[in-house]
């Protein structure tokens, strides 16, 4: 199974549990906290601007809910479940 979301930094927490519930086809609610795979605050930071402005770019990969997670930063988030 994949799930590819294309959107920014803000909200790719959720959008990462968000995509393992459809692929699941269940609650958001009923999956194990992302927390405990990754740490949500450390990942949004991990590509947010510099403190010049720029943006960062790269790639963090983590498993989660029995799926292995991509998320691809540059000019837009790109988030791959398998």
């Amino acid at each position: 199974m994949r799930g590819t979301l294309e959107n920014d930094t803000e909200g790719v927490c959720e959008r990462i549990v968000t995509a393992v519930a459809a692929l699941e086809d269940v609650d958001p609610a009923e999956l194990p906290p992302l927390y405990e795979a990754v740490d949500p605050d450390a990942l949004t930071a991990a590509f947010a601007e510099t403190e010049g402005g720029t943006a960062r770019s790269g790639r963090i990969e983590f498993p989660y809910a029995g799926y292995e997670v991509s998320v691809e930063f540059g000019e837009e988030v790109v988030v791959t479940v398998e």
